[in-house]
């Protein structure tokens, strides 16, 4: 399966629009990890056929019941997202992957500091894949995952 992942659109849809509309034919699913909300919303109204996932970030105000975080199952991989801003910036990765660990999530999506992280982080004898996209909305980065025999194989693009 291929999941794209975004991050921190900023009220800056055209890039991201533009990423999935590039890759939509041979995508199964669209993660969004917040400061953006709106921005996905629209996304939903016009890819109708792809799997849409979506926490809320810190700027993300009245988003009614769109949850700060939560754990998908895609392809028999559980993923926790977030946006990450409730985690400390001194052990943010460490923190994010024990979270994962604790919730029975093999991997870690997260947005909020618009840095591109791809780390495996080692919790109680277990791999915790991290990953954060980096910004959609500023330097034009997002995620491409692909799943295959319950690994994930992730990759970072650029649309300009």
């Amino acid at each position: 399966m291929k999941i794209l992942v975004f991050s921190d659109s900023h009220g800056k849809l055209d890039k991201m629009y533009r990423a999935v509309e590039l890759h939509k034919n041979n995508t199964d699913a669209v993660i969004f990890l917040g400061d953006g909300i709106v921005d996905f919303n629209y996304l939903k109204d016009y890819f109708t056929n792809i799997a849409l996932y979506e926490v809320k970030g810190n700027c993300d105000l009245f988003c009614g019941s769109v949850p700060n975080e939560r754990v998908v199952s895609i392809d028999g991989i559980k993923i926790l997202i977030t946006h990450s801003h409730l985690y400390p910036p001194s052990n943010r990765y460490e923190a994010l992957a024990k979270k994962a660990y604790d919730l029975g999530a093999d991997a870690v999506f997260f947005g909020h500091t618009h840095q591109i992280a791809d780390d495996i982080i080692e919790v109680e004898g277990s791999s915790i894949h991290i990953f954060n996209p980096g910004s959609v909305g500023h330097e034009g980065y997002y995620g491409v995952v692909n799943t295959s025999n319950g690994v994930l194989v992730t990759s970072h693009t650029k649309i300009i």
